[in-house]
């Protein structure tokens, strides 16, 4: 007998031979119990069906409600709609609800504008906090004061301190030169780079990476402009000492006006390429001009995060024949990045 029609209320007509009635009363327990885990199924699918229905559509009104504003320089609204929009894409949720979300029609054809948006204020938070650092005290520590209130200081020390581990899983040399595309006018991952490799605790990672005493890692800083380099200049210029070690380049990410061949390690920032197809492009002109055996630390997202940052891909066809996958991080805490450490191929 059918456990749907069971679940429906129908039932066959007796037939003229019954079988013992304690078989009979288990076969319907076995239904009742069937019944009820399907039921249960159903409910639960119920529920991730309404819960990403309610993401997406939360997703979606803060982009309508960002694309009404004619500026995103830090501000009441846009701080109280880009905080919501961070949490609410940083929560961990069931595979089948995250999934059900990003399938939403709605939320796909916004996504390439909420990115962009996203960049946008990020770029205009940053100045405006370069602005708010270097108006104070010029005393090298009272600046570094400042620097460290920055809302999302601890966030990049933690990001920045993943990615030296993931780097140090992927090499037996310890680098110190490295290349930032897409440092932008506040520079805190190449700032946080040099405070970790520079200090000289036991616990530190330049302890770890077994790097000479004396070894004095620099950081390229490049980026296409112009007025965000000179704003993170001035602002490793204040910091004195911290600010040692930091170097600058105004070039388009994979320019043919930049070599890269003398760099352990080049970052490709999350904002560098706002789709699959650009950060490939990009990777693959990073890569032909870094050397056999270097490294790529690229920034990207997973889950929900990818409403904010679009996610890399580095197994097509075109990028692993040039890069070596190593190592993929997907936090599951604050830092809203992932990482991914591949190696240029020999």
């Amino acid at each position: 007998m059918s456990f749907f029609l069971s679940w429906l209320g129908l039932r066959p007509k007796a037939q003229i031979t019954q079988p013992p009635a304690y078989l009979c009363t288990q076969s319907q327990e076995s239904i009742t119990i069937i019944e009820k885990e399907d039921v249960t199924a159903w409910q639960k699918m119920d529920a991730q069906k309404e819960a990403a229905i309610g993401i997406a559509n939360t997703v979606v009104a803060t982009h309508t409600e960002l694309c009404k504003l004619t500026s995103y320089a830090p501000g009441e609204t846009i701080n109280r709609l880009l905080g919501n929009l961070v949490s609410v894409c940083s929560q961990i949720h069931e595979t089948d609800v995250v999934q059900e979300v990003l399938d939403n029609a709605d939320l796909q054809a916004m996504l390439p504008s909420l990115r962009i948006i996203c960049a946008l204020a990020e770029s205009e938070l940053e100045s405006h906090w370069n602005a708010q650092i270097l108006a104070g005290s010029n005393e090298p520590e009272h600046v570094f004061s400042r620097l460290k209130s920055f809302p999302y200081y601890e966030n990049y020390e933690d990001l920045t301190r993943m990615e030296l581990f993931a780097i140090l899983s992927a090499t037996k040399t310890a680098p110190q030169k490295f290349a930032f595309l897409g440092s932008g006018p506040l520079p805190l991952t190449s700032l946080c780079l040099l405070d970790l490799l520079n200090s000289s605790s036991r616990d530190s990672v330049k302890y770890m990476a077994n790097m000479p005493e004396n070894a004095k890692p620099t950081v390229l800083n490049i980026d296409i402009d112009a007025s965000a380099l000179d704003s993170s200049r001035n602002l490793s210029a204040a910091l004195g000492p911290r600010g040692e070690g930091m170097e600058f380049k105004c070039v388009a990410a994979g320019s043919e006006d930049q070599s890269l061949v003398e760099y352990d390690v080049v970052y490709v920032a999350a904002l560098v390429g706002q789709s699959q197809e650009q950060k490939e492009e990009i990777l693959l002109k990073v890569a032909s001009r870094m050397r056999k055996g270097a490294l790529v630390v690229i920034r990207s997202a997973w889950g929900l995060r990818t409403c904010l940052y679009a996610q890399v891909d580095i197994t097509t066809e075109r990028i692993l024949g040039v890069l070596e996958p190593c190592v993929v991080m997907d936090p599951y805490t604050g830092v809203v990045n992932s990482v991914i450490v591949a190696k240029v191929r020999a």
